[in-house]
């Protein structure tokens, strides 16, 4: 499984890309909103771990991208936040499958890679247009 972290503070990342590695994954990591935008684009990981607030392109404006965009919309999207639980209503509403806060034990982060993962797997595809009667 492929996970792309994106995030601004690099040992953040290479605490969670060495620990994520370990356990199996397949990471590849992104310093801010645009390159993580380009980089999830170019490798339509199984799923993205974005840090909400970032210099330039914050993550929640990467994830409304990435929901408008047909060939991202799938991937499942966890935020990770410094700030209180309570921004998870809103991560919801901006596109997010899960939010983590920061610091978080490795450990929970893999579980929680692995469920949203998972959840996205089990959801029914949308069901293809019927065209109507011409």
């Amino acid at each position: 499984m492929t996970v792309l972290l994106v995030d601004d503070f690099p040992d953040a990342l290479e605490v969670w890309d060495l620990f994520l590695t370990t356990a199996g994954f397949t990471v590849a990591t992104a310093t801010n909103g645009i390159d993580g935008l380009a980089q999830a684009r170019a490798l339509l990981p199984d799923v993205i771990v974005l840090d909400l607030q970032m210099p330039g392109l914050s993550g929640t404006e990467v994830a409304r991208a990435l929901r408008a965009d047909a060939a991202t919309s799938h991937i499942p999207l966890i935020a990770a936040t410094g700030h209180s639980p309570t921004f998870r209503d809103d991560a919801r509403a901006d596109g997010f499958d899960s939010v983590i806060v920061k610091p978080c034990d490795p450990d929970a982060l893999v579980a929680e890679i692995r469920r949203v993962a998972a959840a996205r797997r089990a959801a029914p595809a949308a069901d293809p247009v019927t065209p109507g009667p011409a």
